[in-house]
């Protein structure tokens, strides 16, 4: 693997195993996670995914399984009981620790994934307030701690708002124990937000200084037309490449936009450098990138994005 191409792939694909479309049980996403984890491509594998709720028997099956650990994973948060979004929040924290200081040959819980609802997003301060209470829960480790699940197709004007907070607690925490998680497909072509909503919620992410983890919808490197879920569905590396070269060039969503609408693979080269057309990024940059904004993906398949690679001349 060239430097460019290994600076945008290490670590970036979140096993999502459990989730749809491939929405397997237990036993057999432990199962395909860690076959990931011996293959020569487990480079690019980062956490596993699951619910707080099945913590505990994530254990149990990876001991039927007898897989070693420890296992980092991302969390998804707890409901809310009411309108206790940081109850839930600590809630989740706690169930995790608890776990994790029972297993921790098992398991360590890399990273949380809470869900905002649209009027604490749009509450800059309250959001902030909330983050800086959560911050020193987290303790040391591994950053940012925390993805904030932003309603991109409900309410795209509570991405800016809720970027910025997310900078504001970073800033004040002096670390950045946060993140922003955008959703970018779905089962169904609802849930498919349009190229320009997309751009403009990462290129608030990007110009906030918040970083962002993305989920659904992002087998493949390129925008492709999934017969399944009758839409076209975002490709990787225009998320991923697009955002690092947004990030590195100063561009605006009118220009992320048509990265992330190109699904010409020649438009793409990684050597030395990452170059979309005529934007160029090293690999330096790239990773710069991977580390402070855009972090990961989840998916249900890390078969499928691997064998693209493989098939684009990346891997």
């Amino acid at each position: 693997m060239t430097p460019a191409a290994h600076a945008l792939t290490d670590g970036l694909i979140d096993y999502a195993g459990l989730f749809p479309p491939a929405s397997l049980d237990l036993p057999p996403a432990v199962a395909a996670y860690a076959r990931h984890r011996r293959s020569a491509e487990a480079g690019l594998l980062a956490r596993f995914i699951l619910p707080a709720s099945r913590l505990g028997a994530l254990v149990e099956a990876m001991d039927e399984a007898q897989v070693s650990g420890p296992w980092a994973l991302s969390v998804l948060g707890l409901p809310p009981e009411g309108d206790d979004w940081l109850g839930a929040a600590r809630r989740t924290l706690d169930a995790a620790r608890a776990t994790e200081a029972a297993h921790p040959d098992r398991l360590r819980c890399d990273r949380f994934e809470l869900k905002l609802p649209a009027d604490l997003a749009r509450d800059a301060d309250a959001l902030a307030g909330m983050l800086g209470a959560l911050d020193d829960a987290f303790g040391t480790g591994a950053a940012p701690r925390a993805a904030l699940e932003v309603p991109v197709l409900d309410a795209p004007d509570s991405v800016a708002p809720a970027a910025q907070a997310v900078a504001d607690a970073n800033g004040r925490a002096g670390r950045p124990s946060f993140a922003l998680k955008f959703r970018c497909g779905g089962v169904t072509p609802d849930l498919v937000p349009g190229v320009e909503t997309l751009a403009t919620a990462l290129t608030d992410a990007l110009r906030a200084g918040a970083p962002f983890k993305a989920t659904a919808g992002l087998h493949h490197p390129l925008p492709n037309d999934d017969e399944a879920v009758g839409a076209r569905m975002f490709g990787f590396l225009g998320v991923f490449g697009g955002a690092a070269l947004a990030r590195l060039h100063s561009l605006g969503p009118d220009d992320l936009a048509e990265i992330l609408a190109d699904d010409d693979a020649s438009a793409w080269s990684a050597g030395d450098d990452l170059q979309w057309r005529s934007l160029r990024a090293s690999a330096a940059e790239v990773a710069d990138a991977r580390q402070q904004a855009a972090l990961s993906f989840g998916s249900c398949s890390f078969d499928e994005p691997i064998d693209d690679l493989r098939a684009l001349g990346w891997i």
